[in-house]
C-alpha cells in the first residue's frame, strides 16, 4: 500500500483530490464573481439558483479523472469518481431537503 501511495495510485489519493478540487474551484468562482461566502450560501434558501450553478463545479473533476486514467492512475480514477458520487449525493439532499 505505501507503494501505491508513493506512486499516487491509490483510492485514497484520488478520493482526496476529488473532493478538494471542486471546492477550490468553487472558492475561487465565488471569490471572483461575488462577495459572498460559500457557507453563506450554502446556509440560505434563497440562493439555491446560485448552488445549482456551483455544481458545475463537479466538471473539473472530470479533468482530474482523466489525468489520472491518462498516466494509468486506474485506483486514483476510481477515487475521483468516489468523490463525485458522494459530492453528487450531497447534492440530491441539499435539494431535496433544504
Amino acid at each position: 500500500m505505501l507503494e501505491q501511495l508513493k506512486k499516487f495510485n491509490h483510492l485514497i489519493i484520488g478520493g482526496i483530490i476529488g473532493l478538494l478540487v471542486p471546492l477550490t474551484a468553487m472558492y475561487f468562482i465565488l471569490k471572483f464573481t461575488t462577495n459572498l461566502s460559500l457557507s453563506y450560501i450554502l446556509g440560505s434558501d434563497y440562493f439555491s439558483p446560485v448552488v445549482n450553478n456551483l455544481k458545475g463545479c463537479l466538471f473539473f473533476n472530470l479533468g482530474v479523472f482523466f489525468i489520472f486514467y491518462w498516466f494509468k492512475k486506474d485506483q486514483s480514477a476510481r477515487g475521483v469518481i468516489l468523490a463525485t458520487l458522494i459530492y453528487g449525493a450531497i447534492y440530491l439532499w441539499y435539494m431535496i431537503f433544504m
